[in-house]
């Protein structure tokens, strides 16, 4: 069920990037929220979660950003965050949207700033503040409503353990 959550999140942000353009003010990260929102059902497999991490930026580098490895570690440093932030904060929406709020403003400024050293990129504070402003509103709308999901997951787990 963890691997479909994944799977559905990657397919939906190109579903929702063909409704909303790229400069608009909904900017679709729902892999990143995935990843995310989908720790609680990783909790004693972390080995497992890094790996569904890593190669999940491994397809979003191949089908949407073309690079090579690059969203696939970031993708892994970003579930080494969740991690570390997990072990400090406890389990609930308000915490998973504060992580969620932390995961976006670090995985916009990596890839905001390896622009910049690329070359590919001048600086402008005014973008880089939108890139992170304009990534949110959707990406909290989102984890909201998988957190539901991943809870009722998480609880039908526990269930069966029990039996």
């Amino acid at each position: 069920m963890r691997i479909v959550i994944l799977i559905v999140s990657f397919i939906l942000e190109s579903v929702i990037s063909n409704f909303f353009p790229v400069n608009s003010f909904f900017v679709s990260l729902f892999s990143l929220t995935a990843i995310v929102a989908i720790y609680p059902l990783f909790e004693d497999e972390k080995r497992k979660y890094f790996l569904a991490a890593f190669l999940l930026g491994l397809a979003y580098d191949l089908i949407y950003t073309d690079t090579i490895i690059f969203e696939a570690f970031l993708f892994l440093f970003i579930a080494y965050l969740v991690t570390v932030l997990r072990t400090v904060l406890s389990d609930n929406f308000l915490n998973s949207i504060v992580i969620l709020l932390v995961c976006i403003v670090a995985y916009r400024t990596i890839n905001y700033f390896s622009l910049i050293i690329t070359g590919n990129l001048d600086f402008n504070l005014h973008n880089y503040l939108a890139s992170i402003y304009k990534s949110i509103i959707l990406n909290v709308i989102y984890c909201l409503a998988l957190n539901p999901i991943v809870n009722f997951i998480k609880r039908r787990k526990k269930k069966s353990y029990l039996f």
